[in-house]
């Protein structure tokens, strides 16, 4: 039984590699590749105030939703062989799998949805520098790896986990964090800092 847990955990670290190496490093290097069209993307959300309508389309009639989608089968596909072996930690990367395009879909087509419920994601689109906030459901490697930036434009989580528990409980997990993830989190507060100065001299960092 917790191998479902742990394969959401190991679902969420996969959604902040592929979204920074698969879907921003390497287009950015490589714009003949079929992923630059995540790119597009961030441009239709960027003019949008965060709203992308082709996630009410047809993965048919639409490059980016095909590539989304595709890819995502392919990674369920990949994770299949290990059903047998390991059938709740299987069951726990399909679920974060699912999640993430759930999540993902719901917020570019309701940005209000983003700002309060995965403000982490909003931030991703909609703050200086692009490249960071690499998570979608839930922040936690953007945590684990400093990467989350906060910004005043969306309603920041106040949970680490960014999930429901008892205030004793969430003060209790958030300066766990602080003391074990203490380079994550300067970096975190760092990044967080110059970002602000950058939105007040209305620079933008390319992607």
């Amino acid at each position: 039984m917790l191998g479902f847990p742990v394969g959401i955990f190991v679902a969420n670290g996969m959604e902040w590699y592929f979204h920074k190496v698969w879907l921003h490093e390497f287009p950015s290097q490589y714009r003949s590749s079929p992923f630059f069209t995540h790119i597009a993307h961030h441009k239709r959300a960027r003019l949008n105030a965060f709203h992308d309508e082709g996630y009410a389309e047809s993965m048919f009639k639409n490059a980016e939703m095909y590539n989304e989608k595709t890819a995502l089968i392919g990674l369920t596909i990949a994770a299949t062989p290990l059903l047998p072996i390991a059938p709740f930690f299987t069951a726990g990367l399909y679920y974060g799998i699912w999640n993430y395009w759930k999540v993902h879909a719901k917020s570019h087509l309701d940005p209000e949805y983003a700002k309060k419920r995965i403000p982490w994601h909003y931030d991703h689109h909609m703050t200086s520098n692009q490249n960071a906030n690499w998570c979608v459901t839930k922040p936690w490697f953007d945590y684990i790896m400093g990467t989350r930036v906060m910004t005043q434009s969306s309603v920041t989580e106040s949970k680490v986990l960014a999930v429901k528990m008892p205030k004793w409980l969430e003060n209790k997990v958030n300066f766990a964090a602080r003391k074990l993830l203490k380079r994550s989190f300067a970096k975190i507060d760092q990044n967080t800092q110059f970002d602000q100065q950058n939105v007040a001299r209305n620079i933008e960092v390319a992607l």
